[in-house]
């Protein structure tokens, strides 16, 4: 169910990759356009780490929206896992939103999800202990409110 629920996530128009990451960092669920393993992993680290360092300040991150090589990543933050998008434009970004905040939902009550994200049980904290910030992540993590 999580493939059937990315592919209608790659429907909506621009949306060109979905991803779906527990906080260990191991993307369980994609679909879309190729990306490398190596650069894959190192958005989906770079996204939790600004996660964790927002929830040390005591900010509640749920979303975040940033520009990438000419892409616009859009994360959503769930208990024990992220969901994330790479978009061409934002004209759908709306939509986009609240069909990342359905799909959020539906994984929870989806057994095969859960029984996953049960193995890939991790404190995103961690992340932060493997070496220092780099500027992009201070200029985001500075930009929190």
């Amino acid at each position: 169910m999580p493939e059937r629920i990315l592919k209608e996530i790659k429907k909506i128009e621009s949306v060109e990759f979905v991803a779906i990451s527990s906080y260990k960092g191991e993307v369980g669920f994609k679909t879309g356009s190729y990306i490398s393993d190596t650069v894959l992993k190192q958005v989906t680290i770079h996204l939790i780490r600004t996660f964790s360092a927002c929830k040390i300040q005591g900010h509640k991150l749920m979303n975040m929206e940033l520009y990438w090589r000419d892409r616009f990543i859009i994360a959503r933050y769930a208990e024990g896992f992220l969901i994330f998008t790479l978009c061409r434009s934002l004209e759908a970004m709306s939509l986009l939103r609240i069909t990342l905040n359905v799909t959020v939902a539906n994984l929870l009550d989806n057994k095969r999800f859960l029984k996953w994200l049960k193995k890939q049980s991790y404190d995103p904290l961690r992340h932060l202990r493997h070496g220092q910030f780099d500027d992009d992540e201070i200029r985001l993590i500075s930009k929190v409110r």
